[in-house]
Order: structure tokens, then C-alpha cells, then sequence
């Protein structure tokens, strides 16, 4: 007896739990639940809307409707929609939840500083949370992203060495990695602009030394030049006094012998010797003439020639008398 009394509740309980569970599937909450677990985004989106028109009063729906937009995708309703729950339900137990996913939503849009501001209040608000390694773990992202690298590594450090089994260890530990791999890489880069600019001073230095020895050389080389213009012109100089005192020894030499030529023609003309005729004039037949006047004259004529040709000698050899 007391077993079938026992079946019979059994029996009883399990039909009262598949009608209410038939009941729940008709619902939209239900609906938007299933569709949730199956990743069905559009159709969850569907009946949680529904469920918040037929219960606008409820945090539930609100809250997975929420939910359905942050994995789809739809950032900007998801924030919206967080925003209205924290205005009318902040009392419900899920309020940090949300507030938590703000502020990785706002990291996502790229909204840092409101990121950054949004997880301090959750962490703050709420110390004791399990999501608080998480809340640091996107700190430290957002100020990854704003390559404030020295800052976002002392977060992912304090993460790493407070909750060394937060999920987001293995991610910090990578991003402090890449960060001391960007910092040796800013040094190396640092150090290659040094060098680089070293060299480009060395170059220029050797450029700037190249053209002063160049201007040097075509310094030195016109100097050459002009002495050597210098020496030719000295030596040209040199040449034209010579060939002056040669031509002034010939025109001595030319006086002397045209004075010494008179002398011996007037001596042959007063001794009656007749003149040879290689050495015969116009002038010297005058001195042959018969006719006494023409002979006297052209012998005075010989004479002044004569003593021109000594004065002319006797200046050729510095003689003032």
C-alpha cells in the first residue's frame, strides 16, 4: 500500500513538472532561453524582446535581452540596454554583473577613458567580486590600447601576482611579454636612431672635410698657376733686357764702326787715295768730286756724321764727355 501511494505521487509530480515545464516553453522568456543555448541570436533577441513588452517591470528579461546583444554583436542596444538596467533595477543581484560588462563593452567601442572609469566603480563598488581579476585584466587592456605600456603592464603584474588562477593569467603573462618585447625593441630602435644619426654626422662631417680639401686643392693649384704665370712673365722680363743690352752693344758697335768708317774715308779723301768701290756712295763720290764746294761739304757732312756716330758711342759706353 505504501508503495503505490509512493508511486502514485511519483506519478503525480512528474506530470505536474512536464506541464508546467510545457507551460514554460510557451513563454517567451523560456523561448528566448532555448534559442540562447542553441547561440541563436536573432530568435532569442526576438523573445526576450517580447518577454521585457510583456514584463517591462522584470529585471529577467531585461537582463537576457541584454545578454543576447552583447554575444551578437549589437554593442551600441547592448549598451543601451545596460544603462536602463542599472537605472531601474540597481537593487538586483545581477546590477555588478552588468556593470562589469559595460565596461568591457566600452574598451570594445573604444570608449577608454569611460572604460577605464566604468571598471575602477566596479571594482570599487564591488571588491569582493569574482569578476574583479577580469575588471583589472580589461584596465590593463584599455591601457594597452592607448600604449600607455609601463601603466597597462603594472595591472597585468598586480593580476598575475594577486590571482595567480584568474582565467586571465595566461593572458596578462603574454601581454606583459609582448610589452618587455616592445620595450627592447624601443631601445633597439632608440639606439639604432643614435647610430644612424652618428653616421649621417660622420658623413657629413667627411663630406664638409672632402670640400675643404677640394678648395684647398683649387686654392693651391691657382696659386701654382699664377707663380708659375709669375715666373714666365720674369722670365719674359728677363729675355727683353737681355735682347735690350744686346741691341744697345750692336748699335755701339754700329756707331763705333760708322765713326771709325768716316774717319777713314775723310783721311783717304784729304790723302787723294781713291775710294774702293765696295765701299763707294753717292755721298762718297761727293767727296771724289772735282768741284772744290761740293767736296768741302760733303767732307763737312762726313764730319758731323762722324761726330754723331762718337756721341752715339760714346752714351753706349756711359761716356759723358
Amino acid at each position: 500500500m505504501n508503495k503505490s501511494v509512493k508511486l502514485f505521487s511519483a506519478v503525480v509530480i512528474l506530470c505536474v513538472r512536464m506541464v508546467l515545464c510545457h507551460a514554460q516553453e510557451k513563454s517567451p522568456l523560456t523561448e528566448g532561453l532555448d534559442a540562447y543555448a542553441r547561440a541563436d541570436w536573432p530568435a532569442a533577441v526576438s523573445f526576450f524582446s517580447e518577454a521585457v513588452k510583456n514584463n517591462p517591470d522584470s529585471a529577467e528579461p531585461w537582463y537576457w535581452l541584454m545578454m543576447t546583444e552583447i554575444s551578437s554583436g549589437e554593442t551600441e542596444k547592448a549598451l543601451a540596454d545596460i544603462d536602463r538596467f542599472i537605472l531601474s533595477f540597481s537593487e538586483d543581484k545581477r546590477a555588478a554583473d552588468v556593470l562589469y560588462q559595460k565596461g568591457r563593452l566600452l574598451f570594445l567601442t573604444k570608449s577608454y577613458d569611460e572604460a577605464i572609469q566604468t571598471l575602477h566603480s566596479f571594482i570599487n563598488s564591488y571588491p569582493e567580486h569574482k569578476m574583479i581579476p577580469s575588471a583589472y585584466f580589461w584596465i590593463g587592456e584599455t591601457l594597452y590600447a592607448c600604449g600607455r605600456y609601463e601603466e597597462a603592464k603594472n595591472v597585468y603584474v598586480y593580476l598575475t601576482d594577486t590571482w595567480p588562477q584568474s582565467v586571465k593569467r595566461e593572458a596578462s603573462i603574454y601581454r606583459i611579454a609582448l610589452i618587455d618585447q616592445a620595450s627592447n625593441v624601443d631601445t633597439l630602435l632608440s639606439l639604432l636612431k643614435i647610430s644612424h644619426e652618428e653616421a649621417l654626422r660622420i658623413v657629413e662631417d667627411y663630406q664638409r672635410r672632402e670640400r675643404t680639401y677640394e678648395q684647398a686643392v683649387t686654392s693651391y693649384q691657382k696659386r701654382i698657376s699664377d707663380m708659375m704665370k709669375d715666373t714666365r712673365l720674369a722670365d719674359l722680363e728677363s729675355s727683353l733686357t737681355e735682347e735690350k743690352r744686346r741691341n744697345a752693344e750692336l748699335l755701339n758697335e754700329a756707331a763705333k764702326l760708322e765713326a771709325q768708317n768716316a774717319d777713314l774715308l775723310s783721311a783717304l779723301v784729304v790723302a787723294g787715295v781713291p775710294i774702293p768701290e765696295s765701299a763707294r756712295t753717292e755721298e762718297n763720290a761727293n767727296l771724289e768730286s772735282r768741284n772744290l764746294e761740293i767736296r768741302n761739304q760733303a767732307l763737312e757732312d762726313l764730319k758731323k756724321r762722324a761726330e754723331r756716330a762718337r756721341v752715339i758711342y760714346g752714351a753706349g759706353n756711359g761716356d759723358s764727355k
